[in-house]
């Protein structure tokens, strides 16, 4: 863990407990709505982004990814809103469950390029929208003596500057994902990437092996001949479910194993993690035909690949 994660973390945390303090001191004065809106923001908020995060860590783990990142929405959402009543508590917690369900999904399906900067922007959001709850729970407050800080806070030019402030630090802020995950994915890649380009290299086969992970397909190119009986042996080494898709292309079905399923247009396959499957087919036409993993997201995430038919 970077050490500017654990800086924008703690900064979150001191928002959200500014927050609830003040709740708890003028929580008589809040109406309903305004309560219910706090806690579903900040529970939604604090969801999506503890769940993002948690899915980037437990790369592949959708299970506790999803039930790590909604409990702690779940819990944001009910510390936040108990202080003002039942409902405004129920709120928060359905709405930080919900963001942290989504959350870990978007961790787990995003991949190491782009996953820093989906929390880096997610960080963003929780900042803004926390100091947006604060200013608004202090505009619904009965007029009288402030104290300097909430006349700070509504002054534009002041709070104007201190976003700029903000803003400029947090752009210049180091990495916040996980460096040593990041390293092992890329590490991985690259073996897999050395690996896919021997085997590319290699003759037509009429038996192909490919292995499907967490997201990827190996090898990602294949060859054969028109009008020769292939076999694909599908090997799913990942820790969740893929299949294979192969779309225009016009076959003759041989044999399918009970993996197979006929619902599906074209070549199709599928494996549960650690399990493979097999589909022998004679390809009837030449060209180039795309396969892909129809389990929603990984396709997004890079399991693609190509069959050539010479």
């Amino acid at each position: 863990m970077s050490v500017s994660l654990i800086i924008l973390t703690v900064n979150v945390v001191i928002f959200y407990l500014l927050t609830l303090f003040y709740i708890l001191k003028h929580k008589k004065e809040i109406p309903t709505m305004a309560g219910m809106m706090t806690a579903m923001t900040l529970g939604m908020l604090i969801g999506l982004l503890g769940g993002t995060i948690l899915g980037a860590y437990f790369q592949g783990d959708l299970f506790w990814s999803t039930v790590t990142g909604g409990g702690l929405g779940f819990l944001a959402g009910m510390v936040i809103g108990s202080p003002l009543n039942l409902l405004t508590a129920l709120e928060g917690m359905l709405s930080g469950l919900m963001g942290g369900m989504m959350g870990a999904m978007l961790g787990v399906m995003i991949s190491g390029t782009y996953i820093e900067a989906i929390i880096k922007i997610l960080f963003l959001l929780e900042f803004l929208f926390n100091l947006i709850v604060i200013y608004l729970l202090i505009g619904e407050r009965a007029n009288g003596k402030e104290a300097l800080w909430k006349k700070w806070f509504k002054n534009p030019l002041l709070m104007g500057g201190t976003l700029g402030l903000f803003f400029y630090f947090f752009n210049m802020s180091g990495p916040v994902s996980f460096s040593s995950t990041l390293n092992e994915t890329a590490s991985h890649e690259n073996h897999k990437a050395e690996k896919e380009e021997t085997v590319e290299r290699e003759a037509v086969k009429d038996s192909i092996e490919i292995h499907a992970d967490d997201f990827t397909y190996s090898p990602l190119e294949i060859n054969v001949k028109k009008d020769q009986t292939v076999t694909i042996r599908f090997d799913n080494v990942g820790q969740v479910e893929h299949d294979l898709q192969l779309d225009g292309l016009n076959a003759e079905l041989i044999e399918a194993g009970s993996h197979h399923s006929g619902e599906e247009e074209g070549v199709h396959i599928h494996a549960q993690p650690g399990e493979q499957s097999s589909i022998t087919f004679k390809p009837l036409e030449n060209g180039t035909f795309e396969f892909y993993c129809t389990i929603p997201g990984h396709k997004e995430s890079g399991m693609v690949g190509s069959l050539k038919v010479l």
